[in-house]
């Protein structure tokens, strides 16, 4: 998510500016632990909003994802071509023999092409999620699009030079339909499409959810209601929809800013399990991150539908962790991975935060240990997978 200019005053207000690349200060300890899946905060590391690598400054990372084998990650930055050209980036976080995360170094810049070989004009890409190829020859990215002029969202495969490779498929109904005043009636939201995406544990098929509920799905995040976000897995050979689902995304706060809460990533536990992180802000008391564990079990299948039944029965999902809640402030929380075993066995939970390049929080990469809830997988899917 990109915050649009009315909501930085109050965001700016509230979010510091930081000096150097230190850590943030550490709590009690804190640890939730539901289902056999356990998850402990073990430090964080931010970046100041001066930094700049390649000749443009750091900031807007709201994608990253692990290669076990290359034990190398990428970044994301969601620059819609306003701070520099539209980019990711390779960079290496250390994790030291204390089992705490370490100054990150970015090792590459990625200039992320459109579909004519050219760099993204401005505005044509609002970039969100990354994720690397099994083969780690390159990666899938998701762009959020613009709905209030009707430019949908996409998945898309490039080379790891940035190159444009493929789009997969998306349903008709994430497509964005506006009536002849210019009024939303299908589709995406605004600055709330395509910000999770992940492939599945088996990497046979791409999983994306919305933000929020499309349009002709239900209301948006409020105070009184979640929101129905839907969730589509499409298999990466054919590009054939394999299904849909709904996520009830969770309810605004009183006071927290609607158009900031929604979910910005999820991760596979295996076939049918994931883990969600879903952010918000409310400007008396900063940016929330809540970690969830859902699932298919139980849920009604939408595959298809241009508009999702009212009584279509959501995706389950259980809170494993509250950043604000265990006195952690995650900053504008956007990207996910799973990375190396942590000594004990533990399976190392990296996020990365959204500076949204000064206006709003700061980068911030943060380290959680994950402790049971699921067996080895090939692909990086599972939490027991890679070292």
């Amino acid at each position: 998510m990109t915050f649009s200019r009315p909501s930085t005053v109050l965001l700016a207000a509230a979010a510091g500016l930081g000096l150097a690349i230190t850590p943030i200060a550490e709590p009690a300890p804190a640890h939730a632990d539901l289902g056999g899946l356990g998850l402990r905060y073990v430090n964080s590391v931010t970046l100041p909003d001066e930094l700049s690598f390649d000749g443009f400054k750091v900031g807007g990372l709201s994608g990253i994802d692990y290669n076990a084998a290359a034990r190398s990650y990428l970044a994301i930055s969601d620059n819609r071509g306003e701070q520099g050209p539209v980019r990711a980036y390779t960079l290496d976080l250390p994790i030291g023999a204390d089992g705490k995360l370490g100054d990150p170094r970015f090792d590459t810049l990625i200039r992320l092409r459109d579909i004519d070989g050219q760099p993204y004009a401005p505005r044509a890409a609002d970039t969100e999620s990354i994720r690397w190829l099994p083969t780690q020859q390159g990666f899938y990215y998701t762009s959020e699009g613009e709905a209030k002029t009707g430019r949908p969202g996409f998945l898309r495969q490039a080379a790891m030079d940035g190159s444009y490779v493929r789009d997969l498929p998306v349903p008709a109904a994430f497509t964005p339909e506006l009536d002849d005043a210019g009024v939303p009636v299908a589709g995406i939201r605004d600055n709330l499409g395509f910000e999770a995406m992940a492939p599945s544990f088996d990497n046979t098929a791409l999983i994306a959810v919305s933000e929020n509920a499309l349009v002709q799905d239900g209301p948006a995040a409020g105070t009184d209601a979640e929101s129905r976000a839907r969730l589509v897995q499409i298999q990466i050979g054919t590009g054939a929809n394999l299904a849909e689902y709904i996520y009830p995304t969770d309810r605004v706060a009183p006071g927290a800013i609607p158009s900031a809460a929604g979910v910005a990533e999820i991760l596979p536990l295996d076939a049918g399990r994931f883990l969600t992180l879903e952010r918000g802000y409310d400007p008396r008391t900063g940016f929330t991150a809540r970690i969830y564990e859902t699932s298919f079990a139980g849920a009604d299948p939408v595959t298809g539908m241009a508009v999702a039944p009212a009584t279509a029965r959501p995706m389950g999902k259980k809170l494993l962790f509250d950043f604000t809640a265990n006195g952690i402030d995650p900053q504008c929380a956007e990207g996910m991975t799973w990375g190396p075993a942590l000594r004990g066995g533990a399976r190392s939970l990296i996020l990365v935060s959204d500076n949204n390049f000064g206006l709003a929080g700061k980068t911030a990469f943060h380290l959680l240990a994950v402790d049971g809830g699921g067996s080895g997988s090939g692909g990086g899917g599972g939490i027991s997978s890679g070292s």
